[in-house]
């Protein structure tokens, strides 16, 4: 039997890996647009958001490699809840029509049909 590559779990590890490097390497970037991170900066700082997307994708990664359907749907479950804030943040910031609005609110619509698609069997 031939296994399925996930590429929706793959597609959204590399998106956080990407958020993590930007909260590291950016330490101001709440600071320079403190409309638009209004909510994260409420909650942490930028290297404490760069923590979380890195342990987003590797719950992903290594769901992935042990071949454990849970790991996999929590991986999922927090990139549809931070894919989900940022789409929120930029509502809140007044953006409310920008592409990125748009484009996280379906990266987390994605993760969500994630979820849905990890099966036990795939595992």
């Amino acid at each position: 039997m031939i296994s399925r590559i996930p590429i929706i779990e793959l597609f959204l590890s590399i998106i956080s890996l990407w958020w993590a490097f930007i909260c590291f390497v950016n330490p101001h970037l709440f600071d320079r647009l403190p409309e638009l991170y209004l909510v994260f900066a409420e909650i942490s700082q930028e290297k404490g958001w760069g923590c979380i997307f890195i342990v987003a994708a590797s719950i992903k990664v290594l769901g992935i490699l042990l071949q454990k359907s849970w790991m996999r749907r929590l991986g999922l479950t927090m990139s549809a809840f931070l894919y989900g804030l940022i789409a929120s943040g930029f509502i809140l910031s007044g953006q409310t029509l920008s592409h990125s609005t748009g484009t996280y609110f379906a990266l987390s619509v994605l993760a969500i049909w994630g979820i849905r698609e990890v099966m036990d069997r795939d595992a």
